[in-house]
C-alpha cells in the first residue's frame, strides 16, 4: 500500500530517501508463502541488500508468522540489521485483530528490552478503532495506507534526530477576517503560512486540524499531519514595533501611518490601504503599533485608541 499509493508514498516520503522493500506474504525468517518461489525472508531481504539499508529501518512484517515464528525470527532480524550498520530500528505492531497477532506483540514488546535500537511503533493502538482503514483482518485499502504513512514518518523523523526536525520561524503579521494576527510556522514558507492563516480564520481549514490555548504566549496551534507542517498564532509579537522619523510605523512585514484621520497601512513593499477612523482596537490594528504612533488610549485595558487631543 506504501508503494503504490500515491498519497501513502508522498506523505511518508517527504524529506527521506525511502526505499519500500514490499512483497505480500514475506515472514520474518523462513520464505514466505503462497507463491512459487516463495517471497525472500525479511532476513534475506537484508542481507541481500546490505549496507544499502542506511541508518534507520522500518520493519512491518509478521501477519504471515506464527506467533512461535515470529518469536524465533525476531534475533535474527535485529541481528542482521545491526550487523549491516543499521542504527534505528523501527518495528510496527500488528493490528490485532486475530488473537495470535496479539501474542505476536507481546514477543515485540519483550524483544525492545534486549535490544536498544529497537523502538515499537504502536499502530495497533492506533488502527484497531478504524475497521474503515482495512480491505479485510490485515490488509489496508488507501485511507488505511495514508493513516499508515501520517503514522509513521513521525517515526522517521525522531529518528533523524535534530538535523531532520524543521526549525520554526516567525513569518510576521497576517491579516485575516478577525483582524491580524502574529504568525509562526513550522515546515512551510512563510508567504504560504500567512495565506494559509488567513483561510483558517475563514473557516477553511482543509487538512488543518487546529487548537486554542488559554493564558499561553501561543494562542491557536494548527498541524498537518500529512506532511508535519505546523502553524502558531502568538498572543504578542516578539520584535517590537519601530518609529520612522517620518511617522511611519513598522511591524515586522506590515507598515503603518497616519494619513489624517485615517489610519493606514501597507503590506511589504504593496500599496497603502485604509484601516479606518478612530477609534482603533486590537485586533483591527496591532497593539504594538497602537503604542507605538502618537496615540492615546480610549479604554482602561488599553484595546482601544484615538488621537491625540
Amino acid at each position: 500500500m506504501l508503494e503504490w499509493d500515491g498519497d501513502s508514498n508522498q506523505i511518508l516520503r517527504k524529506g527521506f530517501d525511502v526505499d519500500i522493500e514490499a512483497l505480500t506474504c514475506r515472514k520474518l525468517d523462513t520464505p514466505g508463502c503462497t507463491y512459487t518461489p516463495p517471497p525472500p525472508s525479511a532476513v534475506d531481504t537484508i542481507d541481500e541488500l546490505g549496507t544499502k539499508l542506511g541508518q534507520t529501518v522500518v520493519i512491518d512484517v509478521g501477519y504471515n508468522d506464527t506467533p512461535a515464528s515470529f518469536a524465533a525470527g525476531i534475533d535474527p532480524v535485529m541481528r542482521a540489521l545491526v550487523a549491516n550498520g543499521v542504527e534505528h530500528v523501527i518495528w510496527v505492531t500488528l493490528v490485532e485483530r486475530l488473537s495470535e497477532w496479539a501474542d505476536s506483540n507481546a514477543e515485540l514488546v519483550a524483544a525492545a528490552q534486549r535490544w536498544p535500537q529497537l523502538t515499537i511503533a504502536d499502530w495497533n493502538a492506533v488502527a484497531l478503532p478504524h475497521p474503515e482503514w482495512f480491505a479485510d483482518d490485515a490488509h489496508m485499502n488507501s485511507l488505511g495506507g495514508r493513516a499508515l504513512a501520517a503514522f509513521l514518518h513521525p517515526f522517521l523523523v525522531s529518528a533523524c534526530g535534530a538535523a531532520c526536525v524543521p526549525p520554526t520561524v516567525y513569518c510576521g503579521l497576517a491579516r485575516t477576517v478577525n483582524g491580524f494576527d502574529y504568525v509562526q510556522a513550522t515546515g512551510l514558507g512563510c508567504a504560504a503560512a500567512r495565506v494559509t492563516v488567513a483561510a483558517i480564520e475563514r473557516n477553511d481549514r482543509g487538512f488543518w486540524t487546529c487548537a486554542r490555548n488559554v493564558g499561553g504566549q501561543i494562542e491557536l496551534t494548527c498541524t498537518q499531519s500529512r506532511n508535519d507542517e505546523k502553524l502558531e498564532l502568538l498572543e504578542r509579537s516578539p520584535v517590537p514595533a519601530t518609529r520612522g522619523r517620518n511617522g511611519i510605523v513598522t511591524l515586522s512585514n506590515w507598515s503603518f501611518r497616519l494619513d489624517g484621520t485615517v489610519l493606514e497601512g501597507r503590506q511589504d513593499a504593496l500599496g497603502w490601504i485604509a484601516l479606518g477612523r478612530s477609534p482603533w482596537c486590537v485586533p483591527d490594528v496591532p497593539r504594538e503599533v497602537l503604542l507605538a504612533l502618537p496615540l492615546r488610549s480610549l479604554t482602561a485595558d488599553g484595546g482601544c485608541f484615538g488621537p491625540r487631543r
